[in-house]
């Protein structure tokens, strides 16, 4: 509570005084990946490589910390493939930022005792084993699951992260009661058309429209208490003035009425991919880079950072943290309660 409280007075501050820092940052060590997910748009699997390079990394950490950094997402490809992992993951935890490993759950178990500074794990569960196992391989649901149960006997809090496929109301309470039993809390991915790591765009042509809309209502309905979106953030999505396969609006004119969180990408959040290159956040990745940091100069790269021209996001974690961000008390509420 104490370094939530921390927070709110640092973001306030930078909002008064107008001073952009990255207080949230999400790394991509590596682009390998030991799945071969039927929707993924990075292609990861086929990869050998494409490591950030491990001194330069280390020395980015240390420079997030002495601008501001507070939050760090572990992500990939499959950041447990990195081959320093335990390196990265005990310099954050030595710079006291807060760590997020997302994962598929291979190797965590196995390597638990390498990951003591992560103070959550963020793990993807897709529904039941036949369905998780479909979309993401033979074997696969056993080993988040095995993973699930390693961070939780240590007392690490654990976020199940749930990616919309098909059957959405029966795999979603599922995973419910996977979250309810294991005392986990759960991050809803919208799938969408992705773009390609190497150009073009997966359609993962899952969930239709109606679906997607009937199971947001569904949630505002029930309220399930492993969730920390609020009633009025689901509610928002369903305003959405185009199909769920936008994810982003960036000019006024596109609007068309809508009523959008503010957005802070490249104001106080940050994505860096493994090759370096920097976007305003997630929703970016292998578009326009907006600088790069590869040398491991992240202050020098931070300082140059152009503007970022974003003014709208249907993803439900984004638009949670920019609704915490500008201290709104229901998603406040929602993301102290789980994080």
């Amino acid at each position: 509570m104490v370094n939530s409280l921390l927070l709110g007075f640092e973001v306030a501050a930078a909002r008064l005084f107008h001073k952009r820092i990255p207080f949230f940052v999400q790394l991509v060590p590596t682009s390998r990946c030991n799945l071969n997910c039927r929707y993924c748009f990075g292609e990861f699997h086929e990869r050998e490589g494409e490591n950030f390079p491990r001194e330069n990394l280390l020395r980015i950490i240390d420079e997030l910390a002495e601008l501001g950094t507070r939050f760090i997402l572990l992500t990939g490809g499959e950041p447990m493939m990195y081959p320093h992992i335990a390196d990265i993951v005990q310099r954050i935890g030595a710079r006291k930022i807060e760590l997020i490993l997302g994962t598929n759950g291979l190797n965590v178990a196995k390597r638990i005792d390498e990951l003591t500074s992560v103070d959550i794990f963020s793990i993807s569960l897709d529904g039941p084993r036949k369905l998780h196992d479909y979309y993401r391989g033979a074997g696969s649901y056993d080993v988040a699951m095995e993973a699930v149960r390693a961070a939780r006997d240590r007392g690490k809090r654990v976020q199940l992260q749930y990616t919309m496929t098909r059957d959405l109301v029966d795999s979603f309470e599922y995973v419910k009661k996977v979250a309810e039993e294991h005392k986990c809390f759960i991050g809803i991915n919208i799938l969408r058309p992705q773009r390609r790591a190497e150009g073009g765009v997966v359609n993962p042509d899952e969930a239709s429209e109606k679906e997607i809309d009937d199971f947001l209502a569904y949630l505002i309905k029930t309220r399930p208490r492993v969730l920390p979106y609020p009633t009025s953030l689901l509610k928002r999505l369903r305003t959405w003035p185009y199909d769920y396969g936008r994810s982003v609006i960036t000019t006024k004119s596109e609007l068309r009425g809508y009523k959008p969180i503010p957005c802070s990408a490249g104001r106080f959040m940050v994505a860096i991919d493994n090759r370096g290159e920097m976007y305003p956040c997630a929703k970016w990745f292998y578009t326009h880079s907006l600088g790069n940091c590869a040398d491991g100069d992240i202050k020098r790269a931070w300082r140059e950072l152009p503007p970022v021209n974003c003014l709208a996001c249907l993803d439900p974690g984004f638009n949670l943290l920019n609704d915490t961000l500008r201290f709104n008390p229901a998603s406040l509420l929602g993301l102290l309660r789980r994080f």
